[in-house]
């Protein structure tokens, strides 16, 4: 590809530009209303601010080789921090910018002391992974902020500033104010100064020289860890200098409210720039902002924005596998949890083993089948989406625990089996199983398509997809607003055989608890049988499940196809529950929250995950909205750095002491017992001889 392009630096400068001015002429003569230069500058201007947020995306990848989804929301917490002490309590607006983008720069360092260190021996999935729990985090102390500068409420949406009046400066068919002004002379002032520190100071040299290889770098005595903790600072400054000079236009909108949403044009650009060079992320944001609002001009329809900025991702990712899955495939599945070991055969058929698993599964069924005849009927229609969000997990533990692929969209595919249900059922008067089936086929084709790039996309970038996926989805295609036609908003949810009223509530409680014990039975039938020994082969090895002979490519869109069935049955009772889908029905940042409460449950079992989920939203009912985010984010962060199995491995331990003692009172041996578990040396029990014994006797068996 060489020949095609000049040599020179000069010379491919001008051929970029006159590529640019070309496709400036191009979408002038085929947009509808053109491409006039007031908005392509105004897309310019808000763009560079996106470039800014996509190099401190780039420089943390480069630095750490993760995808920071708290990225956003670090910059939102010192943002609102500014925001607030210029419209709450009347401080100058420069010296207000100032203190938020100090507090950024603190913010970024103190999370990477307080919680990216302590992730320092983990995989580079599984700190992805923290970053979403410390996002929650970092979005319930946003929501804390008005409280804490007064109680007034923060205004979501924009403000004018002391320079806007100063300054307006017309280029038809738009109006530039002051901050467009401030925009476009504070982020080339920005530009240069990070170019000078990283190009000619020695802690920018060393900076790159860690990011290029940290091994190296330590060795040749380079303090790598503390230059770590730089890069943040600085990526918590340009995080916050964007939310700021962002929010006279776009709003305060803290992140619990708009999830992960803010943070999508610069994931699309850092992918652009291969999540490695600096200036193509930076001009791949302002290029991005220049198609935003050229798609906002010609169709004033703002969510489809969120549309080019997926397939953006995915026609980088798919373009760029090769540099930009560098370093990350060793670490491509999420395998961190081991499956939960059965019951040992040895014990399995003893009384004590048997009546306590009856006793337990028996209080769990009564609890269940009680519930609703002590509850009124709108906490039961909340039990009922508590099960149904259980249908989720379970899907996820199917996809993610065995499978080994992150999803940060899964109410992506439940969005879409509700659509498809609700049309059957209020147009079309489709029995109520009918359209129930027909949903969780239409999940299993929406997630064969998401799983067809995972055949060459995997691990953190997967996640990237999925999550721009869910964005779009919820924003565009199950937006009311766009395609209210297709949209079941009053669903009358009709008659079940002709004799029982789904519009009762305990009725349609019974329902989806019935659905969910089906997925119980289906899901741990899967994985007694060949198929889920498969997945699980694909996860841990591919290459030796290949070499066994295992079609690994089947059994990956088998594991996604399968998990789409869940989740489309799963949206068809949601709908019917909602009586519709509504604007917001199914957010992404719900995908986030389902994804946090099954690893908080623990993605190896059926049971762990349905624990967390089930905790977590009952929770959800018992606090606010800040409180339920910080102690979701940070329960996910606990379980990961503490109890990678989550609740689930927690009450595997304590059901495996439990059947120690049962063993040690009987004398039996039970080697998957004893196996991961020795006394210290001189402790009451350390018994060699008995050990030897033991192991004699089973030998002689």
């Amino acid at each position: 590809m060489r020949r095609f392009w000049p040599g020179s630096r000069p010379a491919r400068w001008g051929l970029l530009a006159v590529a640019v001015v070309a496709a400036w002429g191009l979408a002038g003569l085929i947009l509808p209303k053109g491409a006039p230069l007031g908005v392509v500058l105004t897309g310019l201007v808000l763009g560079d601010a996106t470039g800014l947020l996509a190099i401190g995306l780039v420089l943390i990848y480069r630095t750490n080789r993760i995808v920071n989804f708290a990225y956003g929301s670090i910059g939102g917490v010192a943002g609102l921090v500014a925001v607030n002490l210029f419209l709450q309590k009347d401080w100058n607006y420069f010296a207000a910018m100032v203190a938020g983008v100090v507090c950024g720069m603190a913010v970024g360092g103190l999370v990477e002391v307080a919680v990216i260190r302590r992730f320092a021996r983990s995989s580079r999935l599984v700190l992805t992974v923290a970053t979403i729990g410390l996002a929650q985090v970092l979005s319930g102390v946003e929501l804390f902020l008005p409280t804490w500068f007064g109680g007034r409420a923060t205004p979501l949406g924009g403000f004018v500033t002391p320079i806007d009046n100063d300054i307006s400066i017309t280029v038809e068919p738009v109006k530039l104010t002051g901050s467009h002004v401030l925009i476009m002379v504070s982020v080339p002032i920005v530009i240069a100064v990070l170019a000078w520190f990283l190009n000619r100071t020695d802690a920018g040299v060393a900076m790159r020289a860690a990011a290029e290889n940290s091994d190296r770098a330590r060795l040749l005595g380079i303090p790598v860890r503390r230059l770590s903790t730089l890069v943040w600072v600085v990526a918590g400054g340009l995080s916050a200098l964007t939310f700021i000079l962002k929010a006279p236009f776009a709003g305060s909108t803290p992140g619990g409210l708009a999830g992960p949403t803010l943070l999508l044009p610069a994931l699309a650009a850092a992918v652009q720039a291969r999540m490695e060079s600096l200036p193509v992320a930076f001009l791949a944001g302002a290029g991005l902002g220049v198609i935003e609002q050229l798609v906002l001009w010609n169709g004033n329809v703002p969510s489809a924005a969120d549309l080019v900025f997926l397939i953006v991702i995915l026609l980088g990712l798919l373009a760029g596998r090769e540099r930009v899955g560098r370093g990350t495939e060793e670490q491509a599945a999420w395998s961190e949890v081991a499956v939960a070991r059965p019951v040992p055969t040895e014990l399995r058929r003893l009384p004590e083993v048997r009546w306590v698993r009856a006793a337990l599964v028996a209080v769990g069924l009564a609890v269940a089948f009680l519930a609703p005849f002590v509850y009124g009927p709108s906490t039961t229609t909340l039990l009922a989406l508590g099960l149904v969000w259980g249908m989720v997990g379970i899907s996820l533990v199917v996809l993610t625990g065995w499978g080994g692929h992150i999803s940060l969209g899964q109410f992506a595919i439940v969005g879409v089996g509700a659509v498809a249900a609700g049309n059957l059922v209020s147009r079309w008067d489709v029995d109520f199983f009918v359209a129930i089936l027909a949903a969780g086929v239409v999940g299993g084709v929406i997630a064969l398509l998401v799983g067809l790039p995972a055949l060459r996309i995997r691990g953190l970038f997967l996640a990237v997809t999925t999550l721009a996926f869910a964005i779009a989805l919820d924003s565009y295609f199950l937006n009311p607003t766009y395609f209210d036609a297709w949209i079941p908003q009053n669903l009358n949810r009709g008659v079940l055989w002709q004799r029982f009223p789904l519009e009762n509530a305990r009725t349609m409680y019974f329902v989806c608890l019935a659905f969910l014990g089906l997925f119980v039975l289906a899901a741990r039938g899967v994985r007694r049988s060949r198929a889920g020994r498969v997945l699980l082969a694909a996860r841990d090895n591919r290459r030796a499940a290949e070499a066994a002979s295992v079609p690994t490519t089947a059994v990956i869109l088998s594991g996604f196809v399968f998990a789409g069935v869940l989740a489309g049955i799963a949206g068809a009772l949601h709908v019917v529950i909602l009586h519709g889908a509504r604007v917001g029905s199914y957010q992404p940042v719900q995908s986030l929250e389902i994804f946090s409460m099954a690893v908080i449950g623990g993605l190896s079992s059926v049971g762990g995950v349905l624990l967390g989920v089930f905790s977590l939203r009952g929770l959800e009912q018992a606090v606010s909205p800040a409180y339920r985010l910080l102690v979701t984010g940070g329960g996910l962060l606990a379980v990961l750095l503490i109890l990678p199995g989550g609740l689930g491995q927690a009450a595997t331990r304590l059901r495996d002491a439990y059947l120690r003692a049962v063993a040690r009172r009987r004398g039996i041996l039970v080697p998957s017992l004893v196996a991961d578990r020795r006394p210290e040396p001189g402790s009451e029990d350390d018994h060699p001889e008995d050990e030897v014994d033991l192991l004699a006797g089973a030998l002689r068996r």
